[in-house]
């Protein structure tokens, strides 16, 4: 006898961060587990020497996002619940390189598939926006969510090729200016 059942998986992946939101039919048809993940190395040339130590946009960004999926499927009639207790580890890309921050699943509940491809556009310009904010406020932000390869090559733009030569100098305590 098979009992296998089909599992939706909605995935937006680059080599800058992924979003993966997987269906979990064993909690039912309209249940799926969000999880996601930033390079920080990626975003390096975007970002660097542009917010303070332990403020890295990036980081931060993607924390943020798990607040800002929240507040939008609200607006969507769709529940999220946190759910540290589901790894994220077998779902998701394992990264090649080092200098990835990962978050904690979201579960999300009574979401249709269209619900759940709106929260990975949403998700994908958000972080995007969230974390330019700091970094190149500047920068004019897709209007539609571009395609993963073509969000990929945009953020490429916007980086600076000698980034931690042209970023500016770290902030110094005055004891550490006195011992030069």
């Amino acid at each position: 006898m098979n009992n296998r059942q089909t599992v939706r998986s909605f995935e937006y992946k680059n080599d800058y961060f992924y979003l993966v939101i997987r269906q979990a039919p064993e909690l039912g048809p309209q249940t799926y587990f969000y999880c996601c993940g930033v390079s920080i190395a990626r975003f390096d040339p975007i970002c660097w020497g542009k917010a303070g130590i332990c403020s890295n946009p990036a980081f931060k960004g993607l924390q943020q996002l798990r607040a800002d999926v929240s507040a939008h499927a609200m607006t969507l009639g769709v529940q999220t619940i946190n759910a540290e207790h589901i790894p994220c580890g077998p779902i998701t890309p394992t990264p090649k390189r080092d200098g990835w921050y990962r978050e904690n699943a979201l579960q999300i509940d009574n979401a249709k598939p269209k619900d759940i491809q709106n929260i990975l556009e949403f998700s994908a310009l958000d972080l995007v926006k969230t974390i330019l904010a700091v970094c190149a406020p500047d920068a004019k932000l897709p209007v539609k969510c571009p395609s993963p390869p073509a969000m990929q090559k945009w953020l490429e733009s916007l980086g600076i090729k000698n980034y931690k030569e042209m970023a500016p100098p770290p902030i110094a305590r005055r004891q550490d200016q006195d011992k030069k």
